[in-house]
């Protein structure tokens, strides 16, 4: 039996690890730049209004990755969704409760897809390679 923690990781090593290969690095730098504003976005805004807002950017792919990373990891975890709504539309229907303790969730999930990015992908905050982040500075 694993520990929850470790099966977020898992989740979430597994999202982003696919991503490696399946995208160009342009996107890839576009979505690591999202996910390393993503916690941030939770504790300003709600998980509410950070999931709407994802849904509000139809035509950027990696906004919707975004969402549908966390929807998958979501998923792992055994988190009870109705399979028929969005994860914005179960957030918004939930009660207090619930929606605490998918923020919870949420930002723990974030935490990882965060440090898989910057581990897998070598993507920093800034959406540099982290290899071009040292240079820079061994230059300076």
């Amino acid at each position: 039996m694993k520990p929850r923690s470790q099966i977020v990781a898992t989740a979430a090593f597994e999202r982003i690890n696919s991503r490696k290969t399946s995208n160009s690095t342009e996107e890839n730098k576009k979505y690591a730049t999202l996910v390393h504003k993503l916690p941030t976005m939770i504790l300003q805004n709600g998980l509410a209004q950070t999931t709407g807002f994802l849904l509000s950017k139809p035509k950027e792919p990696h906004f919707q990755a975004l969402l549908s990373d966390l929807q998958a990891v979501f998923v792992v975890i055994n988190h009870p969704l109705d399979i028929n709504k969005s994860l914005h539309e179960n957030i918004i229907e939930s009660d207090l409760y619930k929606i605490m303790r998918m923020t919870r969730e949420a930002l723990e999930i974030a935490g990882w897809l965060r440090r898989y990015v910057q581990g897998i992908l070598k993507i920093g905050p800034d959406g540099n390679l982290l290899e071009e982040c040292v240079i820079k500075q061994e230059v300076q």
